[in-house]
């Protein structure tokens, strides 16, 4: 079958790197596409027209805009998560087949962190991507699980100082963390769509696909990085009831971005930050190539 590619949020933090991923296998695909919500987000997108990308000018939440294609990739933030039930219903009216909602994190059905507010608006795209499943035989959706970014998993968010060489994290030393590559888990995701679909669940309908760079425990992982870096990091850890206190004070205050990023700065030493979750196997097997190292993406980064 001809794949026909529409990508929702091509601009984004992890949008950009995939655009590009597609952009070096363009000859795998009849088209590759991106969707623009407005004439002048078109024009920024012109570089990528010149080398062979379709721009597409309209809504996500309009049933025209996903005319032509048989996959469409969302790669929404999180402000838009909540829309992505939308996003189906109208990319399944114009007859589109396949559906990655926004995904690409730690395995979020492990029931030690299935509940956390960062993950609520994903798992309400899961049901209903198999409620459209069950109801229309022949649509099919991929849910991506890679662990945590290694590019983000030494950030701001999860308490890094590159500056002054600290961490203040929550969560415990021996916590495991999963993660990957930003570079990997795009050439993972294109190279998916070219692999013959095989359904991880008992409908049918569902494919689940689990890969990882490395795993280590959270001060591993701190370890790794001093070393690309050439310093020590001095880490203190914290307890997780303060940051669920935080996140319930800025719930009852309104203000649902500090929610949700409270919500999920204890996962990367918590333990659960993984995609091979309950000891589940990873699919790395399935493709032709080997995923970058966390040692060798902090050497990359910062060496």
């Amino acid at each position: 079958m001809l794949i026909s590619v529409l990508i929702i949020g091509a601009s984004g933090a992890f949008g950009r790197p995939l655009l590009h991923e597609f952009i070096h296998q363009i000859s795998s695909f009849k088209t590759i596409a991106v969707l623009a919500s407005n004439q002048q987000k078109a024009e920024s997108y012109a570089w990528a027209g010149g080398k062979g990308v379709k721009i597409v000018v309209g809504s996500f939440l309009d049933s025209k805009s996903y005319e032509g294609f048989t996959h469409v990739i969302s790669v929404v933030g999180n402000p838009l998560l909540r829309l992505q039930p939308a996003m189906i219903e109208a990319a399944f009216a114009s007859g589109v087949t396949h559906f990655y909602p926004s995904e690409w994190n730690s395995d979020i059905s492990q029931r030690e962190i299935y509940s956390l507010r960062y993950f609520r608006d994903k798992q309400v795209t899961h049901s209903h991507l198999a409620a459209v499943a069950k109801t229309h035989p022949g649509f099919k959706y991929t849910i991506f699980i890679t662990g945590i970014f290694t590019e983000w998993a030494v950030g701001e968010l999860y308490g890094f100082d590159h500056e002054a060489n600290k961490v203040l994290v929550y969560g415990r030393p021996d916590g495991r963390v999963g993660v990957t590559s930003i570079p990997d888990i795009a050439r993972f995701t294109v190279s998916s769509l070219l692999l013959p679909f095989q359904a991880t669940t008992t409908s049918g309908s569902e494919r689940t696909l689990r890969v990882q760079g490395s795993k280590s425990t959270f001060q591993g992982l701190v370890d790794a990085l001093g070393a690309a870096r050439g310093v020590k990091y001095a880490v203190q850890y914290l307890d997780p009831a303060e940051a669920k206190e935080r996140e319930e004070q800025a719930r009852v205050e309104g203000d649902e971005e500090a929610e949700i990023m409270w919500s999920i700065r204890p996962l990367i030493a918590s333990g659960f930050g993984v995609a091979d979750g309950e000891g589940r196997e990873l699919d790395n097997g399935l493709f032709d190539f080997r995923a970058e190292t966390m040692e060798e993406t902090f050497k990359r980064v910062y060496g």
